[in-house]
């Protein structure tokens, strides 16, 4: 195939003027380009870092925030409940234990509390939870705690404090206890253990403390920060904490802790990002910390992944440039080839263009065909069966040709009502087995004149199919009428019919026993109106409905000579993705 001079011409290789070296402007005004992008970039992944870690760091800081303030609210009715009691205060007042001990002890079982306890006026311990445990109430004097001197002053109290026995921080709530006639005999006082608390913080590693109004840590993520404070105390305040022993022994020794405005501070020699609140019941402060030197690190990781590809595409650049030459003779010989496979697409479309052309002009021939010789023919029918009916037609052998030939030109239209039919896009899944039940029932009759047989085994995989049942029975009636017309006369009475599943395709073979293709190909056998049986046999359509309604299925048709003699024909479907409905 010659090209046209045109697009000879099209394939030549262009010049290129290709400088020798960047010029020195460039490079500076990359360089720039470089330098300019990075630091946009620092700043810009620097606050985008820091919004995001404030999201988080609001995020943790309530739920931290919550913690505390369940764990302290789960109880502070407890002490009101008790002192509402009168039999407590009747005890109190006479001096009488009873099983106080027992009583509370059950108390603060079923509550999950430290202790439980009952105090004189005086500050004495007369009843306790934990009265059998070796760090016990019973007996001790805690008049100087703030919370003993409030409730007995009337007032409820709460307070937070390193146990003056124990030596383990807990928050006590205390309550007045009254007499039925409303006088004052006692106190009645819980102790909450907050170490599962200050354990669950320690555990998730991150940076979070809570401060009281002093600034002294009472809980904290890191042990050492504990009954530290933020800010100095005065030594006044700081006397009236030692002498209520509210932290005991503890040294209250200040942290390196600088502000920066409210969102940021330097503790220990870190900048942290501070997120904070105040509780519900108490004066006290939640801190949550997010060090500044971890948004640093993503900064200037996302920094050097930029610069880093920034880098390599000024490289990349580089090494195009380079490349130029070369590039532009494989675009111009890629342009060629691809002008080539443009020109010989054509022809293969010219081809086809003409073929359903062809078909069309069939299509349109064959509705007008089959529309003038309906009626006719069914006339034609009525009347030859009315003489056979009077008698008038004497000869049986007559009969029989008139009769054949009615057979005849009625198969002729049934095969022409193919093209003016369409495509009813009648498809569903379907299992090949019905198809060839459908098509052996049609052929029967063809079969038995013919003393044919058709050999066919049934596959034992399923091949279901997508399809229109009445357009591939009759491509399938198409193949084997074929297939019967070129084994005749050659003694052998049999067609081999089967069907198989490969990966996702359905296999259907046809094999005759007949003299072959006879050096014809597959697209000379289908073309319209051409046969290869004798005069009067056929038209020569039958391949040609056979490939289109294969084509329209989305399946493939091909033929082949037989090593021992005769032809198969394959049909390649494409198989049903869901099964039978």
């Amino acid at each position: 195939m010659k090209l046209d001079p045109a697009i000879t011409k099209d394939l030549q290789t262009p010049e290129i003027d290709v400088p020798d070296r960047i010029r020195p402007g460039i490079v500076v005004v990359l360089l720039v380009t470089v330098i300019l992008t990075t630091v946009a970039t620092y700043f810009g992944a620097l606050r985008l870092f820091e919004n995001q870690a404030v999201s988080v760091a609001q995020s943790q800081h309530s739920l931290y925030l919550r913690s505390l303030n369940e764990a302290i609210k789960q109880h502070q009715h407890l002490p009101f409940v008790l002192s509402q009691n009168p039999l407590l205060a009747e005890q109190v007042a006479r001096g009488e234990e009873r099983g106080l001990n027992e009583t509370l002890k059950k108390f603060a079982d079923a509550s999950r509390l430290e202790a439980i306890y009952v105090m004189t006026l005086d500050g004495q311990v007369f009843a306790a939870s934990n009265f059998d445990s070796p760090d016990s109430f019973l007996g001790n004097n805690y008049g100087f705690r703030p919370y003993f001197q409030r409730a007995v002053a009337g007032e409820r109290s709460d307070y937070f404090a390193i146990g003056a026995t124990t030596g383990r921080p807990g928050y006590f709530v205390a309550e007045p206890l009254r007499s039925v006639s409303g006088g004052l005999v006692g106190v009645v006082a819980i102790k909450l253990d907050i170490s599962e608390l200050q354990f669950s913080w320690e555990e998730r590693g991150e940076y979070v403390l809570a401060t009281n109004s002093d600034g002294v840590v009472l809980l904290s993520s890191n042990p050492d920060w504990l009954f530290r404070t933020i800010s100095p105390l005065d030594d006044s305040r700081k006397t009236e904490i030692v002498n209520s022993r509210q932290f005991g022994t503890e040294p209250l020794e200040s942290l390196t802790w600088e502000a920066s405005g409210d969102s940021r501070i330097n503790l220990d020699g870190q900048s942290f990002l501070r997120t904070a609140g105040q509780t519900e019941f108490l004066d006290w402060t939640v801190h949550y910390l997010t060090p500044e030197a971890m948004i640093q690190r993503q900064t200037l990781g996302a920094t050097v992944l930029l610069g880093s590809l920034i880098a390599v595409l000024i490289g990349f650049a580089a090494f195009l440039r380079s490349q130029r030459i070369a590039a532009a003779f494989l675009v111009s010989q890629r342009r060629g080839e691809e002008l080539a496979a443009a020109n010989q697409r054509l022809l293969e479309a010219k081809d086809e263009l003409e073929r359903t052309s062809k078909l069309a002009a069939l299509g349109q021939l064959a509705a007008s065909v089959t529309h003038e010789l309906g009626q006719p023919i069914s006339a034609l029918k009525n009347h030859l069966l009315a003489a056979e009916i009077g008698n008038e037609i004497t000869s049986p052998e007559t009969l029989y040709n008139f009769k054949r030939l009615i057979e005849r030109m009625e198969a002729i239209t049934k095969q022409l009502r193919f093209f003016s039919q369409g495509n009813r896009d009648e498809k569903r899944p379907i299992d090949m087995k019905t198809v060839f039940k459908g098509t052996l029932a049609l052929l029967q009759h063809d079969l038995d004149a013919a003393h044919m047989t058709v050999s066919w085994t049934p596959s034992e995989t399923p091949c279901v199919v997508e399809a229109d049942q009445f357009q591939l029975e009759q491509a399938m009636v198409n193949l084997l009428r074929n297939a019967m017309h070129a084994s005749s006369g050659t003694g052998a009475n049999s067609i081999v019919l089967n069907c198989d599943k490969q990966g996702d395709n359905v296999l259907i073979h046809v094999t005759d026993s007949g003299s072959g293709l006879n050096g014809m190909t597959l697209e000379q056998l289908q073309e319209p109106f051409f046969s290869t049986k004798s005069s009067g046999v056929g038209m020569g359509l039958g391949l040609a409905i056979t490939a289109e309604i294969i084509r329209a299925h989305g399946g493939t048709l091909s033929a082949q000579d037989c090593a021992g003699g005769g032809a198969r024909f394959t049909i390649s479907l494409p198989a049903a993705r869901k099964g039978l409905s």
